[in-house]
């Protein structure tokens, strides 16, 4: 039996099973990164949309590059 496939091995499947969830322990921090990437873009977006119409409510100008 020494002639067995190294395939079939514990150490090659424990190896590759370790390799496989760093992978997706890996892939789980990105994805984590790129949602609340987003979320802080929405957030971002809602206090400028709100600062604005409290300014207009209040009738200020806004100093920007488009005057």
């Amino acid at each position: 039996m020494t002639n067995q496939n190294p395939i079939y091995s514990l150490k090659f499947t424990i190896t590759w099973i370790i390799i496989y969830i760093s992978i997706v322990f890996l892939l789980f921090k990105l994805l984590n990164l790129f949602i609340a990437m987003y979320i802080g873009l929405w957030i971002i977006n809602l206090v400028i949309e709100i600062s604005e119409r409290i300014l207009n409510r209040f009738n200020k100008t806004k100093n920007t590059v488009e005057r």
